[in-house]
């Protein structure tokens, strides 16, 4: 499971505890409540709910631009390493070109042989 910035879980633990504290307010004087009242409990319930989900956005969205930036250094890694793999073949066959004919002539025959089946 993805961890939580510190901060991002504070704020979200801060917006959820005040909306309770509102709530449990609300409830304790509901016999005197009002339509206005409840029509601002309403409101900033709303703006609460809003600012939650805006916190919740952009954790979402810095976890994504984190994994598109890993899979880029894993893209790197690998072109990397393949290009390091092709000079060292290269090298190889043009320190020993006799022994690597030989061995593509050997690795061919043996899929012609493979293929035949």
């Amino acid at each position: 499971m993805a961890q939580v910035p510190s901060a991002s879980k504070n704020k979200a633990e801060s917006i959820a505890n005040d909306m309770a504290t509102g709530i449990e307010n609300k409830a304790s004087t509901t016999a005197g409540a009002t339509s206005g009242d409840v029509q601002a409990d309403l409101e900033a319930l709303r703006r609460d709910i809003a600012s939650l989900t805006q916190t919740v956005a952009s954790f979402g969205s810095g976890k994504i631009r984190q994994a598109g930036e890993t899979s880029q250094q894993y893209m790197d890694n690998a072109r990397e390493r393949f290009m390091n793999a092709e000079e060292d073949i290269e090298a190889y066959v043009r320190a020993k070109p006799l022994q690597s004919l030989a061995m593509a002539a050997g690795v061919g025959y043996v899929l012609a042989l493979l293929s035949r089946r």
